[in-house]
């Protein structure tokens, strides 16, 4: 084990991490610090221009620091920031966004529409908490040990007033649990035990954010719009708002919930597969969606998982053109990741006219971002 140093905490990385230095000017990244932090550390791992460090002690607080409110703040292995104001966060998060942009080549992409969190506790319609016998909570920091919570100050009010039931069900059972607790649309709190994550359904996590969301997105999409394709829809909670507005909208995931069409306009069409198989069986036969006659302006809306659109860019691109696509508008969760996307398709004469950061997650470096591009000339087609 390496011995203890000392370092100064001079930045917050958008990864979540204290920046400092050592002696030799390597950039240290240190989690659960705050700039202006003194603090002794001790170096985890080491790449070829930068370290990882976990703070054995903090010297000298900064003055920035604010007392996080939750009791097991560094122990719990959810919240990152809860030491950090709240402005700062966002700043971070805002600058983060812009940051990856700028890796890509995309320097000069139109000013975000800034979203912050109007409360930034309280917020999380979900949680999912671990528990043994008596002992609920979530798991530790990079371990599966158990840190126990009476109360959570990120979570909804209605799920910390659900957890001492929770507890009393849980210590019935003779082996240790999982218990995701959701509150519904209409307020009323469900918990699904011990099944994969997720078992209820995706829904984002954020209700104020998400509306947010689904307002913005919904401003790209103009009324007496032709065909709305909204790929990795889930249950359609971008689309299904623009239904009112569109000819025709198809939802397409693999993970559409068996209960997705319940209420559903009578115009929209959930699609129960893969979205790169779709993409591929749609380019090759469009007119299964489209006229090709019409003028109708067609729009995409893209949602993948963290990791972006990977093998389904490829194919991507030429439906956008065989479905005669107008509008992209790409939404993601990891600025990187979605840096990228934006990047293949201007590479590819698509034009980006406005974008936007939503902080859907506070206390946690995790941010939300969506892009409008506009069709390439026809002749790029």
């Amino acid at each position: 084990m390496t011995d203890a140093i000392e370092l100064t905490i001079t930045d917050l990385a958008r990864s979540g991490a204290g920046v400092a230095r050592d002696a030799g000017g390597r950039v240290i990244f240190v989690p659960l610090t705050a700039p202006g932090d003194r603090v002794r550390a001790r170096i985890c791992s080491e790449e070829k221009k930068y370290a990882l460090a976990e703070a054995v002690e903090v010297l000298e607080p900064s003055p920035g620091r604010v007392e996080p409110r939750c009791s097991v703040f560094g122990r719990c292995g959810g919240c990152m920031w809860q030491h950090i104001p709240y402005q700062k966060q966002w700043t971070t998060k805002l600058g983060g966004v812009m940051h990856a942009l700028g890796r890509v080549g995309l320097k000069d992409a139109p000013k975000p529409d800034e979203f912050p969190a109007h409360d930034p506790w309280n917020y999380r319609n979900r949680i999912q908490l671990r528990g043994n016998g008596d002992t609920l909570g979530f798991y530790a920091r990079k371990s599966h040990d158990i840190v126990a919570v009476d109360t959570c100050p990120v979570a909804r009010q209605e799920i910390n007033a659900a957890l001492a039931g929770i507890r009393t069900t849980g210590s019935k059972l003779v082996r240790p649990y999982k218990a995701e607790v959701e509150v519904l649309p209409d307020g009323t709190v469900r918990t699904v035990w011990n099944a994969p994550h997720g078992a209820g359904g995706f829904r984002q996590l954020h209700d104020e954010q998400n509306t947010h969301l689904q307002a913005w997105v919904g401003r790209a999409v103009p009324d007496g719009s032709g065909v709305v394709f909204d790929l990795f829809g889930g249950s359609g909670n971008l689309s299904r708002p623009l239904a009112g507005r569109a000819g025709q909208v198809h939802c397409v995931d693999i993970s559409i919930p068996p209960d997705a069409g319940a209420g559903a306009p009578g115009n929209m069409t959930f699609h129960r597969t893969a979205v790169l198989r779709w993409l591929i069986k749609t380019r090759r036969n469009p007119e299964r969606f489209i006229a090709l006659e019409s003028a109708a302006q067609n729009i995409v809306i893209v949602d993948p998982p963290r990791i972006g659109l990977a093998e389904e860019m490829k194919e991507l691109l030429p439906a956008l053109a065989a479905l005669k696509v107008q509008r992209v508008v790409a939404v993601g969760c990891d600025p990187d990741s979605w840096a990228r996307d934006l990047c293949k398709l201007t590479r590819a004469g698509w034009r980006l006219t406005g974008c936007a950061v939503f902080d859907f997650f506070p206390q946690t470096p995790h941010v939300e971002c969506a892009g409008v591009l506009e069709k390439p000339d026809s002749s790029s087609y």
